[in-house]
């Protein structure tokens, strides 16, 4: 008799389960507010147990007990400055030490400063980079030091549609997420033979506490020139986080998903 014409197919179980973190370890970075939130609560909805660094170190440990009372996983919290190697490093052995293992990075943590560049003094410049493009440098680099080890492992770094095209009022933000596209880029390439994974999201307008500096009008016009007609919401940012940390992407690397409405599509 012939094999069954579904025979080299996964199991629908299996198809299921590769969406699957129970028992991996996902830190987040600036995980206590807008993107990074919704992302950490997505990652523990699919069983992984979570680390939040943030600067806001009570709102982060808030959420962490938050995420342990109603999910049920393992979840800590650091108030780490992810300009600050020493700091970051810190909470980096702090977090192999209690869970293990550190199987996903999402570096999520950001903020932005709208003037026009000829009004941007350079430390506003120098701070949107610290975070933005050094802080997700020194996160990915101690987990790599550890996923290394492991074999395995998925680095997703927060970018932005301003990394992908002209945006005007938000020059070094564009700029230092541009970089963050391209050293994803690269260091999926330094990271492919370990068997880790670098990645990238550009989500487009996003209501977020960032975007709700805008005047209403703005943000009307804004959903205006979306194609689908609106601002994103932050949870809809978990779809492609889960995506992108979980088995489901295991061919994937070095690629941007945008997350836009359309806005890149015009």
């Amino acid at each position: 008799m012939n094999a069954p014409f579904t025979a080299t197919l996964p199991s629908p179980d299996q198809v299921r389960g590769i969406f699957n973190l129970s028992g991996r370890t996902a830190i987040v970075t600036g995980g206590a507010s807008g993107l990074g939130r919704a992302i950490a609560w997505g990652l523990a909805s699919f069983g992984a147990n979570i680390a939040i660094l943030d600067l806001n170190g009570e709102d982060a440990a808030q959420f962490a007990r938050a995420i342990q009372s109603e999910l049920g996983c393992q979840a800590a919290s650091f108030a780490v400055d992810m300009s600050v190697e020493a700091a970051v490093n810190a909470a980096f052995s702090s977090i192999e030490q209690h869970f293990n293992t550190l199987d996903v990075l999402v570096n999520g943590a950001g903020h932005n400063i709208r003037k026009p560049m000829v009004q941007m003094n350079q430390s506003e410049f120098d701070s949107l980079y610290e975070v933005h493009v050094r802080g997700a440098f020194l996160a990915s680099k101690a987990a790599a030091r550890i996923m290394q080890q492991q074999g395995s492992g998925s680095i997703i770094n927060i970018a932005s549609i301003a990394g992908l095209v002209g945006i005007s009022g938000v020059v070094p933000y564009a700029a230092a997420k541009g970089a963050l596209i391209q050293m994803t880029k690269a260091f999926a390439l330094e990271m492919a033979p370990m068997g880790v994974r670098v990645n990238a999201i550009a989500p487009g307008f996003i209501d977020t506490p960032l975007t709700r500096q805008h005047a209403p009008s703005v943000r009307e016009e804004i959903g205006t020139k979306t194609p689908l007609g609106r601002l994103g919401n932050a949870d809809e940012m978990i779809g492609p986080a889960v995506f992108l940390a979980s088995d489901a992407s295991s061919f994937i690397t070095g690629a941007t998903v945008l997350a836009d409405g359309g806005w890149t599509a015009q």
